[in-house]
């Protein structure tokens, strides 16, 4: 009964750890692995969830096909708190993405600090600043608590799942959270590109190419600079929202 009990817990968490950021990214393998078990050992000697009272009953001597429909909607709940959460982090990279678009550093994708897949700088660069204020807000207080209150809203073993609704709304409002934080620097270099084509019809000679690039990374960068207090507030805003949005879906 006991190996039962473990196994749809470790399902749960595990599949969690495993998606959730930053875990998800570049942290090594024996890093998640031992977060899952510190968390399992957690719960366990101190805060046991409660399970289905049904499934309970029959957890002596569980039919393995039942057993294995459990396991896998364990596995479904913490995948889907996991890509939840990953919503906190979206707005900064959508916004750093659609910027190092525009000024042409797509071309060659850095490390991402928070995910397998590449960015460019300023991808990285929004990515970590993001990272930060979500730490600084208490995010990861935020992702304990959810998951803690999980399992008292869907109880191990249980036959309810979660709505995914609310998740696909949060989903498509990061989107607009991450177009409003690129909208400024992405206004300055509409206006750049509106001088330079000025440019290419008064001296059709010059290389407006060449010389384009060059001021959009400049505009780009001196953008970032003087917009980073606008930027930070617009990240941090985006983090308040997705975390609004958690809360209320678990009656927080």
């Amino acid at each position: 009964m006991l190996a039962v009990y473990v196994g749809l817990l470790l399902a749960r968490i595990g599949t969690f750890v495993a998606i959730m950021p930053p875990f998800a990214g570049r942290t090594p393998k024996p890093i998640r692995a031992a977060f899952c078990i510190v968390l399992t050992a957690f719960y366990l000697t101190s805060a046991a969830p409660g399970w289905d009272t049904a499934f309970a009953t029959k957890a002596l001597d569980p039919n393995p096909l039942l057993y294995g429909l459990a396991l896998l909607r364990e596995s479904l709940i913490g995948a889907a708190m996991g890509f939840a959460f990953a919503l906190f982090l979206m707005p900064a990279r959508i916004a750093g993405e659609f910027v190092t678009v525009q000024i042409g550093l797509n071309i060659s994708p850095s490390q991402s600090p928070t995910s397998q897949e590449g960015g460019g700088p300023i991808t990285v660069a929004f990515e970590t600043m993001g990272g930060l204020l979500f730490l600084v807000a208490d995010g990861h207080h935020l992702i304990l608590l959810a998951l803690h209150t999980s399992f008292s809203k869907l109880p191990l073993g249980g036959s309810a799942i979660p709505d995914a609704g609310p998740m696909l709304a949060g989903l498509s409002s990061s989107y607009e959270l991450g177009l409003m934080i690129a909208g400024p620097l992405a206004l300055c270099l509409f206006l750049l590109a509106v001088t330079l084509a000025i440019m290419s019809r008064a001296a059709p000679q010059v290389n407006i190419y060449s010389v384009g690039f060059t001021l959009q990374v400049l505009i780009a960068l001196v953008g970032t600079l003087f917009l980073l207090p606008e930027i930070a507030r617009a990240i941090s805003f985006s983090i308040g929202h997705a975390g609004d949005s958690i809360g209320s879906y678990w009656g927080q």
